[in-house]
């Protein structure tokens, strides 16, 4: 059936109620949406004390009450027109933005869609006024008594626009949204105190935090005591910008990212430039598929960074989006990699159950045992037992290196003068003397607190993937006289042709020898294989990830080192073990694997006193 032939529709002026109800789909989403909107006025008017009171999840009721400069009785009316506000008056203004609002929507936007109050009073009138809206209209407006300050109450969210009201969830859901964004806004505001309160129960308090303590007491609060004992404080600049608050761990991680706090000049925002700088700072340290904790701060010229490129001015638009990037890569970057130097930052495991050890396991020594080794376990020296680089380390080597070349376990005390205790608690060594070797897995050492475990294999693979960097920025290879055949299959001759420049700047010099064949004339010279046929077959059959790293990712690398480290059954022995520390004490980020699991743990003297109910 054909549409009826009309002539053009008219061009119309939309009603001021219609385009407040358009322009609320975008800045009215759900209560959180007004809560962050009424917050930010509150916040620009100088509030230090806010208190947020709810009903029914904030669908009924949300309240939002502080102790700012107020409004005069004048201006409330006119607060809620259409693109009116006291933050900008020019175009200058709008290119170096200072407020958290400045576009005049929210208020008139979440008038149309809700029943409105709003009683105002500056700090030197005698007396405030109440401004009452209902879906857009103004009903009542007259004198009313208040302290300084403004409250804006929103009753009955979307009771005129039911299709929107049904997209709301359950109370508890919207309450939880409530939550994050004050929580967003209490770590961006540490002088202001906040209240939440949902039928008239108080839920939340943040008191005004003017100190360091303070501000760290309200950091714990919402991320919890294990994120403060995970994490560190950081203060760095440039030129331009700088850059503060708690970096997480890499140990310490979660399976999302919803613990994550990024601030641009107060501001909560999401952007790809800080995400993707983030993201590769932790690269070689973070777990698979898990992410980190932090609570930061960017502080830059406002007119370096556009924030009116989001309705709800989320996101964020910086005029040297590089700049910007490769100064958080690198800072973030020096302090991940520098936070395991002269002391490592290695989290406490949980307490395990505690229960009697019984002692029915076999103790003679067999393998799978605790073996306090004390000679050498076989003629082979591991790759790791090198020279080590840099004035900080040089005293280090030169006494392992009089170790290994005696070829046995000698004392320590013979060595320098010094006791096997007075060896292992010398501060230079936090990582200590190792002692014991437990199923040819762990490194069991005594340092200055109490006990280190070390994953042999996880130490060795960062170290030999540290190495491996610097030798493909040195360009530092080893050529060899007879080159390495191997014999691939189809499937890995084609990932090959696709890869064979991700191999080459890993270091791998491989030509094609024949159908089926592939010739190795060269590897990086930190690169100690036995088998190097072996290890490029194997590289050969990934999933090829290469590629898919980030800024400086060396995916390559990363897995030729988790190959080429010493295994999980390889026992070692003294002069090993000990050596196998000291490199790692050397190498940075030595707190995590390529992969991002830990490769040490301490117990503290304490945790071995608690394990065992000493002191009770």
């Amino acid at each position: 059936m054909n549409k009826p032939v009309t002539g053009p529709a008219r061009v119309r002026r939309l009603d001021a109620t219609l385009a407040n109800q358009i322009a609320a789909g975008e800045v009215v989403e759900r209560p959180a949406s007004i809560l962050k909107e009424l917050l930010e006025n509150s916040l620009d008017a100088q509030a230090t004390r806010i208190t947020i009171q709810l009903q029914g999840g904030g669908m009924d009721l949300l309240s939002v009450e502080d102790n700012g400069t107020g409004m005069l009785p004048e201006d409330l009316p006119l607060a809620l027109e259409r693109h009116a506000t006291s933050k900008v008056s020019c175009w200058e203004d709008l290119q170096a933005i200072q407020t958290m609002g400045f576009r005049g929507e929210a208020l008139p936007a979440i008038a149309s869609v809700a029943r409105m109050e709003i009683l105002s009073r500056t700090h030197d009138a005698g007396q405030g006024a109440r401004l009452q809206v209902h879906g857009g209209d103004v009903l009542a407006s007259e004198p009313a008594a208040r302290a300084p300050g403004t409250t804006v109450q929103v009753a009955d969210l979307f009771y005129n626009v039911p299709a929107r009201r049904k997209f709301l969830r359950s109370a508890a859901a919207e309450l939880t949204r409530i939550q994050k964004v004050l929580r967003q806004i209490a770590l961006a505001n540490f002088p202001i105190a906040f209240e939440l309160l949902q039928n008239r129960r108080s839920l939340v308090q943040y008191p005004a935090a003017a100190d360091a303590e303070a501000r760290s007491a309200r950091v714990a609060s919402i991320l919890g005591e294990g994120f403060l004992a995970n994490a560190l404080y950081l203060e760095q600049s440039d030129q331009i910008m700088s850059l503060r608050g708690w970096l997480g761990l890499p140990t310490y991680n979660r399976a999302r990212g919803d613990e994550q706090y990024f601030f641009v000049n107060g501001r909560p925002v999401r952007d790809p430039v800080l995400t993707h700088a983030l993201r590769a700072a932790y690269q070689d340290v973070l777990f698979q598929d898990r992410h980190p904790l932090f609570v930061l701060y960017l502080d830059i010229p406002a007119g370096q960074v556009d924030v009116n490129v989001h309705p709800a001015k989320a996101e964020v638009r910086f005029r040297d989006s590089r700049a910007v990037h490769d100064f958080l890569f690198h800072t973030l970057r020096r302090i991940i990699a520098e936070q395991g130097g002269d002391k490592p930052q290695i989290s406490v495991p949980v307490q395990p159950a505690m229960r009697p050890l019984g002692l029915t396991a076999d103790h003679s020594g067999a393998a799978g045992g605790i073996r306090p080794t004390s000679g050498p376990s076989s003629g082979y020296v591991p790759s790791f037992q090198q020279d080590l680089s840099g004035v900080a380390e040089a005293r280090t080597a030169a006494y392992w290196e009089q170790m290994v070349a005696a070829g046995t376990s000698r004392s320590v005390e013979n060595d320098v003068g010094q006791s096997p205790q007075e060896q292992s608690l010398a501060p230079e060594y936090p990582l200590g003397q190792a002692v014991a070797q437990i199923h040819a897995r762990f490194i069991v050492a005594q340092n200055q607190e109490g006990m280190i475990l070390v994953d042999q294999h996880a130490a060795h693979e960062r170290i030999l993937y540290e190495k491996m960097k610097k030798d493909c920025q040195l360009d530092d290879k080893q050529q060899f006289v007879i080159p390495e055949y191997v014999h691939v299959t189809a499937a890995q001759m084609a990932c090959f042709e696709d890869q064979q420049e991700a191999l080459r700047a890993a270091g791998l010099d491989i030509s094609v020898a024949g159908p089926g064949t592939l010739a190795i004339h060269g590897a990086l010279r930190s690169l100690d294989a036995r088998n190097f046929a072996q290890l490029v077959a194997e590289l050969l059959d990934m999933e090829k990830p290469w590629g898919q790293g980030d800024v400086e990712g060396h995916p390559v690398l990363a897995e030729m080192a988790c190959r080429a480290a010493i295994k999980t059954s390889r026992r070692l022995n003294l002069d090993e073990m000990n050596s196998l520390l000291r490199q790692l004490e050397a190498t940075p980020r030595f707190g995590q694997c390529n992969h991002g699991r830990p490769t040490v743990v301490q117990f503290s003297l304490a945790d071995l006193d608690r394990l065992f109910l000493r002191g009770r």
